[in-house]
């Protein structure tokens, strides 16, 4: 008897040094592909600037040929941020309640997984050690 809880201590602790050396390098693997993503995502978001950016003076030159006009283009489309731009600070509120939600959702969505992914391992371990008891318990 004292032979089998020798074992399944041995089990446990052959087990929960299995999950700390796979957390370490679930990890590292995260954070190696979080700075990839990011990364990625601020070379994205320069160039989408740079070509919106280029799209509207192109806009702007457009509306100063149809005006014939050297500047109207511009105020045009300078006219057009700047109704953009009180609209976003008049709608400030609203904005930032939906930017709450996703961002709720999201680690919402996250923390239930890894809860989902513990839960596992816990059977798992669970039904590992029913199966070490009864496999190496004698018949009476």
């Amino acid at each position: 008897m004292l032979e089998r809880l020798e074992e399944i201590r041995e089990n446990i602790f052959r087990y929960l040094e299995a999950r700390i050396e796979l957390f370490t390098l679930e990890s590292r693997g995260k954070l190696e592909e979080g700075v990839v993503v990011a990364v990625h995502g601020i070379v994205l978001a320069l160039l989408a600037t740079m070509t919106i950016i280029f799209m509207f003076s192109l806009l702007a030159a457009y509306l100063n040929e149809v005006t014939n006009s050297k500047y109207l283009g511009f105020l045009i489309v300078a006219g057009f941020f700047l109704l953009l731009s009180v609209l976003w600070i008049a709608a400030k509120d609203f904005f930032k309640s939906k930017i709450r939600v996703a961002a709720y959702n999201a680690i919402k969505k996250s923390q239930e997984k890894k809860l989902d992914e513990k839960s596992e391992a816990v059977q798992e371990l669970m039904a590992q050690t029913r199966s070490s008891i009864s496999g190496t318990e004698p018949t009476q």
